[in-house]
């Protein structure tokens, strides 16, 4: 999409009105017709720039050497540039961080996914330092495109597309029920792994009660992200469908709030972040307080709560 002046200046004015990226993204769309990206958005008001490459790199010759940094980076003929450099406070975990391996190559873990990346580590004498290690990183990335959903792109979407469920509740006794679910990892959970177990909460919610409590005590999911398997501090996991993973997640909590829901007078769901998808689960809350507005949901993104 061609980036217009009235574009421009209506995605500033509306900044200065103190609308958040996601929502300028809508007004755009609104008034417009056109498709914008909160990631757009965000680097337009940041840096002036409609464009996620780096305008330095954007050169007639596809090789470029930084002396100073001892890095090599080649631009392919596919887009994406091929970063060669040694690091110094390097480590596995860090070797694992996805953020830290983009910048210490300069790139912005906002702009950049990485493709492939190798590293490999050796021991070298320093007159000031003795015996230190150094790392020698080796990645490929490529732009992130500008219409990829984001997510907070994603949770606008959950929400809009929702229409709200509600049922006639009837107190059935005086006594409560709390059901504790840890550690789902839905990805690599899959639908049949809590089917038995699902049955056997039904046997249970079907006896009917005053008040129950959900309660997602964190890991609802095995990624943080939808693209690749990660944990908040970009620990790289195993590769698991995360579409799927989502889909797995709300025919769970879709069976067990709507049942919840029809056998006793109050429904609670209680959310605690997980170090591994505390973000997706947040927006996961959102989706249950969307859909079912009988349900008191309580949404938070806290690793800790009383």
């Amino acid at each position: 999409m061609r980036w217009t002046d009235e574009y421009k200046s209506r995605v500033t004015e509306l900044s200065k009105q103190g609308l958040s990226s996601s929502k300028i993204a809508q007004r755009l769309f609104d008034e417009f017709g056109v498709n914008l990206s909160r990631r757009t958005v965000s680097r337009y008001l940041s840096t002036g720039h409609t464009s996620s490459r780096y305008d330095k790199l954007k050169k007639n010759t596809n090789k470029v050497k930084d002396v100073k940094r001892g890095t090599e980076i080649v631009i392919n003929k596919d887009g994406s540039t091929t970063s060669t450099t040694t690091i110094e406070n390097m480590n596995r975990e860090k070797a694992k961080d996805v953020d830290f391996v983009l910048r210490a190559h300069g790139f912005d873990p906002e702009d950049w996914d990485i493709v492939s990346a190798k590293s490999n580590s050796w021991q070298q004498n320093s007159v000031e330092k003795g015996l230190i290690d150094l790392w020698q990183s080796k990645i490929t990335v490529k732009p992130k495109v500008d219409n990829e959903l984001t997510f907070e792109d994603i949770t606008e979407i959950l929400k809009q597309e929702i229409e709200p469920y509600t049922v006639k509740q009837v107190a059935h006794s005086a006594h409560n029920l709390v059901i504790p679910l840890p550690d789902l990892y839905f990805g690599v959970t899959k639908r049949q792994d809590v089917q038995n177990h699902l049955d056997r909460m039904l046997d249970v919610i079907n006896k009917g009660y005053k008040t129950i409590v959900i309660e997602q005590l964190g890991d609802l999911f095995h990624s943080s992200q939808m693209w690749s398997s990660q944990t908040l501090k970009s620990t790289i996991l195993q590769d698991v469908d995360m579409v799927a993973a989502w889909n797995d997640a709300k025919w769970l909590f879709d069976v067990l709030v709507t049942a919840t829901l029809k056998n006793s007078t109050k429904v609670y769901v209680k959310q605690m972040a997980g170090n591994h998808s505390g973000n997706m689960e947040f927006a996961f809350m959102e989706y249950l307080q969307a859909k079912y507005p009988q349900v008191v949901v309580h949404n938070n993104i806290k690793f800790r709560d009383a």
